[in-house]
């Protein structure tokens, strides 16, 4: 028997959205990435399907799916654009999950709506050291806190009609929400490696005034809650490195039954078919760590461990899957006819996204020695 068992609901999420990602996203996937285009047409179907608040409940006009389900939806988007998936990622477990447990109720009917109704959230990522290390600037002005400085990534910065930031000093961590009219914050893209049509950003910070108000979450140096946010994120991430991988396996199979050397089908020779069997053990692996770290929150157990293996280990394995997919391709692995380097790009942005694999291991010692 299967540890992964999908119910009926599941099955159709995952053929509907790969109906979808094969129609709709796989004839614009390459021009976009190469041309570094956020898909704003793409992300308006999105919203008219309303997969924009996957996890939000009905009462706010979300789809209110399981995070096993959101898993399946993303996995399937990422074997054609893994951009794409990432902004379902932030919009659902960077930016709604957040509101929809510690928001207060006025906070949720507005944003959560929001995003229900097909706008996006964006989510400014803290620097992995102290404010003082990234010469940033926090004062108190009043009952609000002014803040000058800069953040490297903005996660749907693009086209985000409001933002979530986190801020940390050595005694506390604060959440704050604000349109993105708000003044004092200048975007500017980047230009990654990976990841071209996500619309990632910088962000410039001026005396942005970040009011009493707008704050929804407030805690002690501990950072348990911010912790949480990130664990819940990784789950979401991890299916994205899924996703990918299982595309590059796929399209490793296909070109290896077709390409001819010495008079037969390089399938036939003994080391691409050890590089293929490899590959289809690391995604089989991780595929149930992706989906055992899902169906605990789902049953509400503690799903921090398991996360963090999970991001940690399909970080690694992606970038395993990748190399060897080019592997398999020979030269034309690293062409851009083929996807297959758009694929291991993707995914090395991945791996290194929010914290570094040596972060991760660190936290889960942490986890073991507490």
């Amino acid at each position: 028997m299967s540890l992964i068992r999908f119910n009926n609901e599941q099955k159709m999420i995952r053929d509907e959205f790969r109906k979808f990602a094969t129609s709709e996203l796989e004839p614009i996937a390459e021009e976009i990435e190469k041309n570094a285009i956020f898909p704003k047409e793409i992300v308006n179907k999105l919203s008219e399907l309303g997969l924009l608040g996957l996890i939000i409940p009905e009462k706010y006009g979300g789809v209110e799916l399981d995070v096993t389900s959101l898993c399946i939806a993303v996995e399937e988007i990422s074997k054609v654009c893994a951009s794409i998936a990432t902004v379902l990622v932030v919009n659902n477990c960077m930016v709604a999950y957040p509101l929809m447990k510690y928001g207060e109720e006025t906070l949720k009917e507005k944003y959560l709506n929001k995003l229900s109704n097909g706008e996006i959230g964006g989510f400014i990522c803290e620097p992995e050291f102290d404010l003082s290390e990234e010469e940033n600037n926090l004062k108190v002005g009043g009952n609000d806190l002014i803040f000058s400085g800069h953040r490297e990534f903005v996660l749907n910065g693009e086209a985000a009609n409001f933002y979530i930031m986190p801020i940390t000093t050595p005694e506390y961590t604060k959440y704050y929400i604000f349109d993105n009219d708000t003044k004092g914050i200048l975007l500017s893209q980047k230009n990654l490696l990976g990841m071209r049509a996500a619309g990632f950003m910088n962000a410039e910070f001026q005396d942005m005034k970040l009011k009493k108000e707008t704050c929804f979450i407030s805690e002690d140096k501990s950072g348990k809650i911010q912790f949480e946010i990130k664990d819940y994120a990784n789950v979401g991430f991890c299916a994205i490195s899924l996703g990918i991988a299982q595309a590059a396996l796929e399209t490793s199979i296909k070109y290896s039954k077709e390409r001819v050397q010495f008079g037969r089908p390089i399938s036939k020779f003994p080391m691409i078919r050890e590089m293929l069997a490899e590959m289809k053990i690391k995604i089989e692996t991780a595929r149930l760590l992706v989906y055992d770290a899902a169906s605990k929150i789902d049953n509400g157990e503690n799903f921090s461990v398991q996360s963090k293996i999970a991001r940690l280990y399909c970080g690694e394995m992606g970038v395993f899957v990748g190399l060897n997919a080019i592997q398999v391709h020979g030269g034309y692995g690293y062409m851009k006819d083929y996807p297959l380097e758009r694929y291991f790009r993707d995914t090395k942005v991945l791996q290194l996204l929010e914290a570094s694999p040596r972060v991760f291991k660190s936290q889960i010692a942490g986890e073991l020695l507490k």
